[in-house]
């Protein structure tokens, strides 16, 4: 009887052992894939972009949309979660048919010129553009 709860013991540490590896492995999972950096475009500021619209520095419509329409390869394929971090949230969303999405960038304060981002149904970026 003895040998039947050293056995028990063992056993139950070790169980232990493992589930608790199992959640740290989890864990890491989720933190890994929760996780989503932002294209690197050269010379393209996010604290000057974020802070347009409340500024009004036109940095917008003067820097920041020509650098990123002139780097668009990077940002073709890239996710929505990517281009958010990035960008910061859209100004608009629009859900198209075929599951297609638009996100819209207002990008000065006086008039709406802005930057559309159309992404197709899988969630990468196919299309950056300018609409007046």
């Amino acid at each position: 009887m003895f040998l039947n709860k050293s056995i028990y013991i063992k056993v139950s540490t070790k169980i232990g052992i493992i589930s608790i590896k199992v959640k740290y492995f989890a864990f890491l999972v989720v933190l890994l894939f929760s996780c989503y950096h932002a294209p690197q475009i050269k010379g393209f500021d996010r604290k000057k972009w974020l802070k347009d619209l409340v500024e009004c520095d036109n940095y917008r419509t003067a820097k920041g949309a020509p650098l990123l329409i002139n780097q668009k390869e990077i940002i073709l394929g890239s996710n929505q979660n990517e281009i958010i971090a990035l960008l910061g949230s859209p100004t608009k969303q629009r859900l198209d048919k075929r599951n297609r999405k638009f996100f819209f960038y207002r990008l000065n304060c006086k008039n709406m010129t802005e930057l559309s981002i159309r992404f197709n149904a899988i969630g990468a970026a196919k299309e950056v553009m300018v609409i007046k």
